[in-house]
């Protein structure tokens, strides 16, 4: 398959020159030289959720195991070739350019903005980071100023997410701003504070193996501020087809993709064959996911020829349409942190309570019945040890985040469930991939600061198999 890879060195930070000052004689007289901050909040948000749609998800709903290839099955296999690097880092750009700006305008404060592009990068950041491991972060974004940005340890960039998080959260304020500028909330402040304190639970579990003191204060502070938990406050990114915005997945050509077997199998709650989860109980959001509904088969996962593996289940074009929603960060999510949550503290009754309130949340989200029935069965599979409501947690978190796999594929690298079988016919050493190798041209334009990004990986080599830090 063709890739087309963006590296940083080029699209961000331009080798620098030596000028001449020509004053003023370029500037327009009668052109505003405040930055449009209404106009660059808007363009980094919708560019972060619609360039290169195949970029944007086909390899993490392959190693998430969302989706199997029915050709061109290098990444179902686990290739070497780097991930969308510069599609990550393209958004970035404007979102900065907004919180650089002037805290007031024309327009008057913009506090609101500024504080909604900061939570937007740190949107982007988090799947960035996830996906490489340490990359240029303090001294990125900074364009011909610095051509060769040092890498920041992957702990220092959590951190410092954290905190531009609970920095921005302090920045919202209630009064109302151009609501044309943010097209995930309308201009709804309160959203966006629970927005902000789910986030802080997602970074806060994400750093749990590596930090447990600091995340469990974190996620308690956040907790208590109040999170996401009805469908209603979901981060949903809503098309504008008549402006030309689409829905990412309808880039994806459809032929080349059909749901995995290993998703169809474990919601058929088929015993055996390729369900690696431990459901017994047909769950009825399969009906919205694929196009085969209630029994319809996916593709065998891993296989370079597909021949005689038949599927009839592809993903649902109510969820591939180019005016879809993409629902970006659903409240069930952060039902299912908190019933993690409640594992670490040894309160099961807690545990429970919300896996139902989370599955319960998810059926919802997708506009179908038997949610509390499933959610019975669910905690009744979980057992009555911790170990098995972990388990339970971490597979219906990977079918609440359907189909954001870049999420479910961070979530599944880091609890270990659902336990996906690595490919069959691998084309690394044979292990599930754990993170997207840094652009070739990294190692030969940056390549100082590229080799200390490496030795924060764990085995110090890049390639997908080594551990990013929260993982190690």
């Amino acid at each position: 398959m063709k890739k087309i890879y963006l590296f940083l060195t080029v699209l961000l930070c331009i080798a620098s020159c030596d000028r001449v000052d020509y004053g003023d004689i370029n500037v327009n007289p009668y052109a505003s030289q405040e930055a449009n901050v209404d106009a660059l909040l808007r363009a980094g948000t919708i560019n972060y959720f619609t360039a290169g749609g195949r970029f944007y998800l086909s390899n993490a709903t392959l190693y998430s195991q969302y989706q199997s290839q029915t050709q061109y099955t290098d990444e179902q296999r686990y290739n070497e070739a780097p991930g969308f690097w510069g599609n990550f880092y393209t958004s970035l750009v404007n979102l900065k350019a907004v919180a650089d700006a002037p805290n007031t305008d024309i327009r008057g404060d913009n506090s609101n903005m500024v504080a909604i592009a900061e939570l937007t990068s740190v949107l982007i950041w988090k799947k960035t980071t996830d996906s490489f491991g340490d990359i240029p972060y303090t001294e990125a974004l900074m364009q011909e100023e610095n051509p060769s940005p040092a890498y920041t340890p992957q702990a220092d960039i959590y951190a410092d997410l954290v905190a531009r998080t609970i920095a921005a959260k302090g920045m919202l304020k209630s009064s109302s701003f151009a609501v044309d500028a943010d097209i995930i909330y309308g201009g709804n402040i309160s959203k966006w504070r629970k927005f902000a304190n789910s986030m802080l639970m997602s970074l806060a579990m994400q750093m749990s193996k590596k930090d447990a003191a600091t995340a469990i204060s974190v996620f308690e502070a956040a907790l208590a501020d109040g999170p996401i938990t009805g469908n209603a406050d979901s981060f949903i990114f809503v098309p504008d087809t008549a402006g030309n915005v689409t829905n990412p997945w309808s880039s994806l050509r459809p032929a080349d993709f059909d749901l995995s077997r290993t998703l169809t199998d474990a919601m058929q709650g088929v015993v055996g064959g390729e369900n690696i989860t431990h459901n017994t109980t047909a769950d009825n959001r399969l009906a919205k996911f694929s196009t085969g509904g209630m029994t319809g088969k996916g593709l065998v996962y891993g296989y370079g020829d597909n021949a005689g593996n038949d599927s009839d289940a592809k993903i649902n074009t109510a969820i591939s349409s180019p005016g879809s929603d993409l629902v970006v960060f659903p409240a069930s999510y952060t039902h299912f942190l908190i019933a993690e949550y409640f594992v670490i503290k040894q309160n099961a009754a807690q545990a429970q309570a919300f896996i139902k309130s989370g599955i319960e949340t998810s059926y919802a989200q997708w506009g179908v019945a038997g949610g509390s029935d499933y959610a019975t069965q669910r905690i009744a599979d979980a057992g009555a040890t911790f170990p098995g409501h972990a388990r339970v947690i971490g597979e219906e978190k990977w079918i609440g985040l359907f189909p954001n796999g870049y999420a479910a594929w961070a979530e599944q690298r880091r609890t270990g469930f659902p336990a996906l079988k690595p490919s069959p016919q691998p084309l690394n050493a044979g292990t599930l991939p754990e993170r997207f190798p840094y652009p070739n041209e990294e190692s030969t334009i940056n390549s100082a600061n590229y080799a200390v990004g490496v030795k924060g990986l764990s085995p110090q080599t890049d390639n997908n198999s080594s551990k990013v830090w929260w993982n190690q």
